[in-house]
């Protein structure tokens, strides 16, 4: 795995809400986390770069971090307040967004509705819609998942 492909996974990663990744090719693996306590089977583990040649990368690595390689591009859209969900630019339109669209970086994809107030929420990254997390109407909490995007590459 080349350097720059490490360096926009440390990205990449250091965005998501994974809190936890292993990749491995070949010879190379490379182990990743965002925890701030150990789990206790995993206590005395430590970031591992196996291949000598990118051993300059560990300053970049603070924990370890594991999970599914091909979830790696995939990030949340979280709700940034307490509200109504709505799909739609009001409670009666049609969806800004569908599973399977491609969206930018600051288009709107919901509204969440708090004291009357209609909160158009954008999306914080460039990407194809992959799962909508809540239904037209729903309550929802701060920070509480919404949808599923997979970044660009």
């Amino acid at each position: 795995m080349d350097y720059k492909k490490i360096q926009e996974l440390l990205r990449y990663f250091e965005a998501s809400s994974l809190t936890t990744l292993n990749i491995e090719e070949g010879d190379f693996k490379l182990s990743l986390s965002k925890l701030t306590t150990p789990r206790p089977q995993e206590a005395d583990t430590t970031a591992i770069i196996t291949n000598p040649d990118l051993a300059k990368l560990n300053p970049l690595m603070k924990d370890q971090l594991m999970g599914d390689p091909k979830n790696a591009f995939l990030r949340s859209i979280r709700s940034p307040l307490v509200g109504t969900f709505y799909s739609g630019t009001s409670p009666d339109c049609e969806s800004c967004v569908h599973i399977g669209q491609e969206v930018k970086k600051g288009d709107t994809v919901c509204i969440i509705e708090a004291m009357k107030i209609m909160n158009e929420i954008a999306s914080p990254y460039t990407g194809v819609i992959e799962k909508i997390l809540v239904s037209d109407g729903a309550v929802i909490g701060f920070d509480q998942e919404l949808m599923v995007i997979r970044l660009k590459e």
